[in-house]
């Protein structure tokens, strides 16, 4: 009786892999068959990101505290362009700044920076900065190719009434700019990123 058992069992089992089997086979072949349909060869150009900047980085250091309003007088300034170097493809990309190293002190809220081009006007601090991290300042950004895009960063520490920001004074900050992006036909592409 046992063995009547465990020989159907096994048969149930064997059927059921064979039924499975059957329905892989058929529904691979009906969907290799859809995918065929109409498909012509076509080539996949790749172009890339070329980051222009003045010198290889960014250092702050001795940076006195100013009013947010002074920004555009008084922080430390850097202009840099971005520019696909493809002249038939679209990029979309991520500008990071890749901080080498921080000094702790600088790890506030008070230590800020301001992303600005034509399109874009971005605001931020250096709370969460890591020293040998990588940290966006702005994404999603569609490049036309043959054209680039320019950027003025700003970088501050917030001078704010009645907070003693004397320990934030005599630090440094390296870092470099990095672009990171990918060849992309429209913006609303890049957008939905």
């Amino acid at each position: 009786m046992k063995k009547i058992n465990n020989i159907n069992k096994h048969l149930v089992i064997i059927i059921a892999v064979l039924i499975l089997v059957t329905i892989g086979v058929s529904y691979s072949y009906f969907v290799a068959d859809i995918i065929s349909e109409g498909v012509t060869n076509s080539k996949l150009n790749t172009g890339k990101l070329k980051l222009v900047i003045d010198d290889e980085g960014i250092s702050a250091s001795d940076i006195a505290p100013i009013y947010d309003e002074d920004y555009e007088m008084l922080a430390l300034k850097k202009n840099f362009s971005i520019n696909s170097s493809s002249s038939d493809l679209n990029s979309c990309a991520n500008i990071y700044l890749n901080i080498d190293s921080i000094s702790s002190n600088l790890k506030s809220e008070y230590f800020k920076y301001k992303i600005v081009s034509n399109d874009v006007e971005k605001e931020g601090n250096f709370k969460e900065a890591i020293s040998n991290k990588k940290m966006l300042l702005v994404d999603k950004v569609f490049i036309e190719n043959d054209k680039s895009i320019d950027y003025d960063l700003y970088i501050w520490i917030s001078y704010k009434d009645g907070v003693d920001q004397s320990n934030m004074l005599g630090t440094t900050m390296k870092a470099k700019l990095v672009v990171e992006g990918l060849d992309i036909k429209t913006k609303e592409e890049c957008d939905e990123l």
